[in-house]
């Protein structure tokens, strides 16, 4: 017998009750951090979504430039770039070069179309890019500006 207690019934279950408060702790310090986990994966997506949507604008804005200033030519060829209204010129990526779920547009805009200023020519190049998959669509726009000299 204890000297407190007169009868030692009184003390027993006290392990259970501390045991069941310790697997409450555990079990609310796992569910944290799954949910951190989840978070961290999420926001991961994101950043992924975020480069291909920067990189496929990019892309499409040195694809202008190349139509723009073509590698074996001296002179800029403006067939795409208008100075009113220009058009959106679609670019499309094969899937297995990372652009999976990703689509691109540029227009072309003469900046100054006047050829009697004697200035040389400006051209804006701006390229948009939407990359999406079921839950998330990012969006990046990137605009170049280019002087034919």
């Amino acid at each position: 017998m204890s000297r407190n207690h007169p009868a030692p019934q009184k003390q027993q279950g006290s392990a259970i009750i501390l045991a069941i408060f310790v697997i409450i702790i555990i079990s609310l310090i796992g569910a944290a951090l799954v949910s951190l986990q989840r978070d961290s994966a999420k926001g991961t997506s994101y950043e992924v979504y975020a480069a291909r949507a920067y990189l496929s604008a990019y892309s499409a804005s040195e694809i202008a430039l190349v139509d723009l200033f073509p590698l074996n030519s001296s002179a800029a060829n403006p067939t795409n770039c208008s100075a009113l209204n220009p058009p959106k010129i679609t670019v499309t990526f094969d899937d297995d070069v990372g652009f999976h779920g990703c689509r691109a547009n540029y227009q072309c805009e003469i900046l100054n179309p006047s050829i009697t200023s004697g200035l040389p020519t400006r051209y804006k190049v701006v390229s948009t890019a939407v990359c999406e998959n079921a839950q998330t669509v990012t969006r990046r726009q990137i605009t170049v500006e280019a002087v034919s000299l």
